[in-house]
């Protein structure tokens, strides 16, 4: 059992309420829609990913739109194709693909993003890829998939996989690879390149394989069909059983997406259904209840890092913000109390009393559930449990909701505001009206009765509290101060009536209201928290509340529920540990209802510990206490920096430090900076507060615009510092931007530094020119004697030069020896290469030859082995390394010679002219660069087109001539 304090518009009425520990009441989760209004882009979007800083891209029919949680930004492919595919790596990298189109998306340093193709690492012959319709990291690859390739990156090297049919499919589920391509769904492997069938049509009664999904347990996999089945595949047997259905049979309607949730639910777009959702593998939640704002037709589903679900539309997005702690559990009238009792929940609102059953399987239910009670279309304004029977206040007197069903008015009673127990009394309560108290009694046999009206009082007696004292009551008025009334024993008028207003210590009459706090009769003004002393007869401060909560704010609403005391301050809602000797105010997470409350009739119903219920003038709203906003660390970003100098308006870079600010000239008119907060959880209620360091001393209060600018600044140093918060309670770490605005040249410290400087300068001059005067005559002497010095020291080195070139003359005629053996050399290596690649093509042909008249398997793919081996050393171009590099040790100055005349020329042509110049045949050089002689003769006819030579003049003589040029240069070089 526990104690349930219940605020109508008034003090604590105390009741015992079974423990609730086991509800989670949960409303309608806020469905948030974007529009081409706010992205500005064709409204037709195909899929999503999110960075690891939270930022949001979406690909659309006019590119990649990304999203901060406050900018829009569009990026386009060159080919202004549209966006099908977007991935995030573990690295952080965003991946894109597009019609022909693939690569990544990354920021510049003013904040913008752009697009880098990586259309270059493909083959000419492979680059009409069409779509890619997916982008996966899987066994240390990049995929990309078109209907036509498997493209995969490693290492900045692509290889394209060809489709036998169509690659209609790909996923990664448990860390393996799995396509579909034509009817056939497969598990790749793409170190090995094996692709293992799993799965066929034959195990989908007939239905059309869409996709694949983890299941409830951690190898369990699903599929789903375009027709709405749900199967189990199983991955060891190769086949699949039916699960259950989530489309109508020989519906019309299809699925067009489905993901699993963090949380262990599925969501399934559909054609015309708009979103399916289980809560687990054979609990289908009221999909269309829940989620009734969204476009029917679903082209994709993304979950974010938040655990939102992201529903991408025909015609705009929508975010299901499943994350948010908060929901609404009712909204067409305002809320004045509410009650959970006799597995219902009641609301007591401006349109009369509203129930909901509640949902004793699920602990939940949707506002679909709430009904108006026929005959009380009146305000309604309190509601209280007592006897077993919920008791409601309303405009047009007392109505009682028994257990066993329906409703009855109590007559004898008009207007009422709410319903006390008298403690010492059992049976007996307090009724009390617009005009004053009337008694009531409870028994079985004739249910509640009214006795009569307590004479001597007839004022509204909306907040009232009972005493310590036998009889005593306190009545506050909103406008007429405190009442202390004492009512005899019989119940029927009142002995004797005091009346406080602005002295005994209160601080003025008005917005006075009364609670019990920890076993104390509180009294809350505009001025702090009171309790009355009866032996001095004044209202004396309340010293640790007052600490706690502060004088400067209204507290409208006390209550104590378990371990926590909540409050409503002014028009903030919140709560601290009732315990603690240094309390902390947590109104983070309720700071999205401040403005809505209905003042002084707020309605603050705790369920459980983790669970509260608040009533507003736009309805009930329920919160998830567990949530914890200070366990998501994240980041005030600042998004842009510009400036203007005259009217023109410049970006400047968005990362600066104390040690290397950013410079400004003085020109400058105005700075402008934009920020976000893309970690947040709620991304629409984010509130920023900035200062900058030489103008402000205080942090500004917090607003809704991501953007500030500065005007008029002098020079000097500055620091733009900006930090954000949530209406969820969230808090980002700050950001800083250093920079300086420096003055006029001829006004810095650095020119009248310089001023100086040139002053002492000139007199330095001066004293020199006299000093250098007197040097001169001497220098010239010392000059003399130096010539003649170096004079005879030229003569000596001429001597050893002569020396020198004589040894190096006999050193070159020993080099040419071992240049013309080692050339021998390299000719015998070449012609070996050609014979082995010929011996190598020779048997590749055998061994196709035999793998066709091989029938046993394990022989044939014993041949294939020995294939892929043969061509992956013919296809290796290890062999021209060391050709080169022997040719180069050999005739060095040739490629020095030919690059030096010739710089365009390519490695390729390089190879080919020292080929040419060894005078092999276009065959042998086929042979050993692995191609055709029909491409050899090719590159020749280029080469010669590069070289400047005829049709009728031999390239290899015309090579030969260049290489003897050239030696005979260094000749004539060495002799000079």
């Amino acid at each position: 059992m526990c104690t349930l304090c219940v605020l109508s518009g008034g003090p604590a009425a105390h009741a015992q309420a079974p423990a609730r520990d086991h509800l989670s009441i949960k409303g309608t989760p806020r469905v948030i829609h974007y529009t081409r209004k706010d992205f500005n882009s064709d409204p037709q979007i195909w899929t999503m990913c999110q960075d690891n800083d939270g930022i949001l891209y979406f690909g659309s029919n006019n590119g990649a739109l990304i999203y901060d949680g406050e900018i829009w930004q569009n990026v386009k492919l060159p080919n202004q194709s549209s966006v099908r595919a977007l991935a995030v790596s573990k690295d952080g990298v965003v991946y894109v693909g597009g019609f022909n189109e693939f690569g990544t998306i990354k920021k510049d340093v003013f904040g913008k993003y752009h697009y880098e193709s990586w259309m270059h690492l493909l083959r000419a012959e492979d680059r009409n890829i069409e779509n890619i319709w997916a982008i996966h990291e899987v066994q240390g690859h990049i995929v990309f998939r078109s209907y036509r390739f498997l493209i995969a990156i490693a290492n900045n090297k692509a290889t394209t996989f060809p489709a036998l049919s169509a690659f209609r499919f790909s996923g990664v589920l448990h860390g393996e690879f799995f396509i579909k391509d034509g009817d056939q769904v497969k598990r790749a492997d793409l170190r090995s390149l094996e692709f293992t069938p799993v799965l066929g049509p034959e195990h989908l009664a007939g239905e059309e394989f869409f996709s694949l999904l983890p299941g409830d347990n951690g190898h369990q996999i699903l599929v789903i069909t375009k027709q709405g089945g749900l199967f189990e595949v199983d991955l060891a047997r190769g086949g699949a059983s039916f699960l259950q259905r989530l489309l109508e049979v020989n519906s019309n309607n299809r699925i067009t997406s489905a993901i699993k949730s963090s949380n262990g639910s599925y969501y399934f777009g559909t054609l015309k259904s708009k979103v399916i959702a289980l809560n687990g593998l054979g609990v289908k939640a009221a999909a269309n209840e829940v989620f009734d704002k969204l476009d029917n037709t679903v082209h994709n589903l993304f979950e974010s890092h938040e655990g939102n679900i992201w529903v991408l539309l025909n015609n705009g997005i929508d975010c299901i913000d499943i994350s948010s702690p908060v929901s609404r559990l009712y909204d067409n009238a305002s809320i004045f109390d509410a009650r959970v009792g006799q597995g219902k929940l009641y609301l007591a609102t401006s349109q009369g009393v509203i129930v909901s059953p509640l949902d004793a399987g699920n602990n939940k239910f949707f506002k679909t559930n709430f009904k108006s009670v026929p005959g009380l279309e009146v305000p309604a304004w309190s509601l209280q449990q007592f006897e077993g029977h919920i008791l409601c206040g309303n405009n047009d007197g007392l109505v009682v909701f028994p257990e066993s069903g329906g409703y009855q008015k109590i007559p004898g009673v008009k207007g009422v505001w709410k319903t006390i127990a008298i403690q010492g009394k059992p049976g007996y309560y307090m009724v009390c009206t617009y005009e004053g108290l009337y008694v009531m009694q409870y028994d079985q046999a004739g249910g509640f009765k009214i006795l009569n009206q307590i004479e001597g009082f007839n004022e509204s007696s909306r907040d009232i509290l009972q005493g310590n004292e036998p009889g005593v009551f306190w009545v506050c008025h909103g406008y007429k101060g405190v009442f202390r009334i004492k009512i005899d024993n019989a119940f029927k008028r009142v002995l004797g009536l005091e009346h406080f207003r602005d002295k005994n210590g209160l601080p003025s009459p008005f917005n006075i209201n009364v609670f019990r706090w920890n076993g104390e009769i509180v009294f809350t003004t505009n001025q702090g928290i009171f309790t009355y002393n009866a032996s001095a007869d004044r209202f004396e401060p309340h010293a640790f509340l007052n600490r706690t909560l502060g004088t400067q704010m209204n507290i409208r609403k006390l209550l104590e529920f378990r371990d926590k005391t909540w409050f409503i301050q002014n028009d903030e809602v919140g709560y601290f540990t009732t315990k603690s000797e240094n309390p902390v105010l947590t109104k983070g997470l309720f700071l999205q209802l401040k403005g809505m409350l209905n003042e002084s009739m707020e309605c603050l119903l705790p369920v459980n510990d983790n669970n509260v219920l608040i009533g507003t003038r736009e309805g009930l709203f329920s919160f998830d206490l567990a949530y914890n906003p200070s366990g998501n660390e994240t980041q005030t970003v600042i998004t842009s920096v510009s400036y203007k100098k005259a009217s023109d308006e410049m970006p400047l870079a968005i990362q600066t430090s104390e040690r290397s600010p950013q410079h400004l000239a003085y020109q400058t008119t105005s700075v402008r900076f934009g920020f976000s907060a893309p970690g947040f959880d709620d991304k629409m209620n984010i509130q920023y507060s900035y200062l900058l360091e030489g103008i402000n001393e205080e942090w500004s209060a917090w607003q809704d615009v991501p953007f500030q600018e500065y005007t008029g600044l002098r020079p000097g140093r500055y620091v733009f510092r900006v930090k954000a918060r949530s209406l969820l309670g969230e808090s980002a770490d700050e950001a800083a931007y250093h920079f300086q605005l420096t003055p006029i040249w001829y006004k810095t410290n650095l020119a009248y530094l310089c001023y100086a400087l040139g002053s002492l300068l000139l007199i330095i001059f001066a004293a020199r020119q006299i000093q250098q005067r007197i040097e001169h005559v001497k220098q010239k002497t010392i000059a003399e004697e130096e010539k003649k010095r170096k004079v005879l020291q030229l003569e000596i080195e001429r001597i050893k030069l002569e020396r020198e070139k004589e040894e190096i003359i006999k050193h070159k005629e020993i080099l040419e020896e071992d240049v013309i053996f080692k050339s021998k050399e390299l000719a015998n290596y070449t012609m070996l290469l050609v014979r082995k690649r010929e011996l190598l093509n020779e048997m590749s042909e055998d061994l196709k030859n035999l793998k066709d008249a091989v029938s046993n398997d394990r022989a044939r793919q014993a041949v294939r082995e020995l294939q892929r081996k043969i061509n992956q050393n013919l296809q290796s171009e290890e062999h021209l390394k060391v050709f080169e590099a022997n040719f180069e040790r050999v005739h060095s100055e040739f490629f020095s010679q030919l690059r030096s005349s010739f710089p365009d020329l390519t490695q390729k042509e390089l190879q080919l002219c020292a080929f040419v110049k060894m005078n092999l045949t276009n065959k042998e050089i086929a042979s050993i660069l692995n191609l055709s002689v029909r491409g050899i003769e090719t590159a020749r006819y280029r080469l010669r087109k590069r070289l400047g030579i005829s049709h009728e003049e031999d390239m290899a003589e015309f090579l030969e001539k260049l290489y003897g040029s050239q030696e005979l240069m260094g000749s004539q070089e060495e002799k000079e």
